[in-house]
């Protein structure tokens, strides 16, 4: 009977996360399998397992780096009037997310095999639109900052959704970037314009 393999725990995670980054951005979700996976860093599906518990932990990991990009991103978008700092933002955004179309995907479509996410990714979400509220409540909107942050995160997220799955043009012929530089405007006026 032939001895088990041994592998280097923390060198087949590392690989494994790199390798179903690449698998996401050829394939988008339906790409990352654990076959796939397995293959690809000379593995068993059963050794992935074993080292993530299941296909979830692994887009988790994926996604998680996702995340600091992105919050690298956020960060480098130059200070100025918080209406123009929205608007680069929004600009970084969709370029960002545009730019990782099918790594995107897998944010918000991969498998998702429970309904509870880790403290550590809901708590990179929640700082995402935190930094979006920041300048919202400098604009004056008060307690109404966060649900603003909100609801301008879904506008642009949706815009960069069909974006991303080339479905954008089935409602607008405007471009993304358009799109979401107007969900700006319009938060913005609405927190101008005072309570309705």
């Amino acid at each position: 009977m032939a001895r088990p393999r041994s592998y280097d725990h923390d060198a087949l995670r590392a690989a494994t996360i790199r390798v179903a980054r690449r698998l996401l951005e050829e394939g988008g979700p339906p790409a990352l399998t654990a076959r796939a996976l397995a293959r690809a860093v000379g593995a068993t599906p059963g050794t992935v397992y074993a080292v993530f518990g299941n296909l979830n932990a692994v887009l988790l990991e994926v996604n998680r780096e996702t995340f600091l990009e992105l919050a690298a991103v956020i960060d480098a978008v130059p200070d100025g009037p918080a209406a123009d700092w929205l608007d680069r933002l929004a600009d970084a955004y969709v370029a960002f997310m545009l730019e990782r179309r099918d790594v995107w995907r897998g944010l918000f479509e991969g498998p998702r095999e429970t309904e509870s996410f880790p403290p550590w990714y809901t708590e990179l979400i929640d700082r995402l639109i935190g930094r979006i509220a920041a300048p919202l409540a400098e604009l004056g909107a008060g307690p109404r900052a966060r649900d603003l942050a909100e609801q301008l995160f879904v506008s642009v997220h949706g815009v960069v959704a069909l974006a991303a799955i080339g479905r954008l043009d089935m409602v607008t012929a405007r471009p993304a970037q358009a799109l979401a530089r107007e969900a700006v405007e319009t938060t913005v006026r609405a927190i101008k314009a005072g309570p309705a």
